[in-house]
């Protein structure tokens, strides 16, 4: 019998062995070096990323194609009755506009809705898992749909950055800023809102930064039972000892450690490190 299918990108964070369980399809997010074109995770590692991140020539990513996505819909035909596509927000990405266009291509085929998270990383990602659990059950399209939204606003995610200099390579803040910062030794910490990256709190160090992650997390669930992704940027040692002390503040029902997406990373740089919560 089909099944309704679920897609994401691989901004999600998924861990491969989430994806295998729930059988739940990425589409890799292309990364352009110098005249090189490359796929997260598929011809381009996370060490090598971020080695070529200190390179000469700054990585940029980018939205899949409308082509990379109508070619995961025809594969998945055969075996679904209707995709749910599940995206990073179309408020800082093209991702969703991109899938649209592809569902549009693909309608007599198979019918593909397209789902604008409304957030990053692993918040789009356990939105994507609730969807194929959803479908696993046998849910409809509209059931699916219905669960989600109850779901999403609920989303809360922190990031705490170690350095400026990568928001400063990307031309997300100028020289000016990015050198005033690093003399002050400003540590920014980020909250998604709506769907958008805003700047919180300014403290003077990088542990400090990790320690009001903490307490913002917190205090943004109280003690009610939660899902927790602890993203990292190539620091999986560090996300672990920071994860030990969400777990001392929050009633931790699934914990997810995975790799923040190269879509993020190239904003945040190595040893970033974010908190996403959802809230049961």
């Amino acid at each position: 019998m089909k099944r309704v299918k679920v897609v994401t990108d691989s901004s999600s964070g998924l861990p491969r062995e989430i994806q295998k369980q729930y059988d739940i399809t990425v589409v890799p997010i292309p990364i352009q070096i110098g005249e090189g074109s490359y796929k997260e995770h598929v011809n381009l590692s996370a060490d090598d990323f971020y080695r070529l991140l200190d390179g000469e020539v700054m990585p940029k990513t980018s939205s899949p194609s409308p082509g990379e996505f109508v070619e995961t819909y025809i594969r998945l035909a055969s075996a679904a009755s209707e995709i749910i596509s599940v995206h990073v927000t179309a408020k800082g990405s093209g991702t969703c506009q991109s899938a649209k266009v592809a569902a549009d291509s693909v309608a007599e085929k198979v019918k593909v809705h397209v789902y604008d998270s409304n957030t990053v990383s692993m918040g789009t990602g356990f939105l994507s898992i609730e969807a194929a659990k959803a479908a696993l059950e046998g849910l409809t399209f509209d059931q699916i749909k219905e669960r989600l939204d109850a779901l999403k606003d609920r989303i809360r995610a922190f990031v705490a950055l170690p350095t400026l200099k990568y928001l400063q390579k990307s031309g997300r803040l100028s020289h000016g800023q990015a050198v005033f910062g690093s003399l002050l030794s400003i540590k920014p910490v980020i909250e998604v809102k709506d769907g958008l990256l805003e700047v919180v709190d300014k403290v003077r160090s990088y542990p400090r930064a990790l320690d009001r992650v903490v307490e913002l997390a917190a205090e943004a669930v109280s003690k009610i039972p939660s899902r927790v992704a602890v993203m990292h940027g190539n620091s999986y040692e560090e996300a672990v000892k920071f994860a030990e002390q969400l777990k001392k503040r929050i009633n931790i029902t699934q914990l997810v450690i995975g790799e923040v997406g190269a879509s993020l990373a190239v904003h945040g740089g190595p040893r970033m490190i974010g908190v996403v919560l959802l809230p049961e």
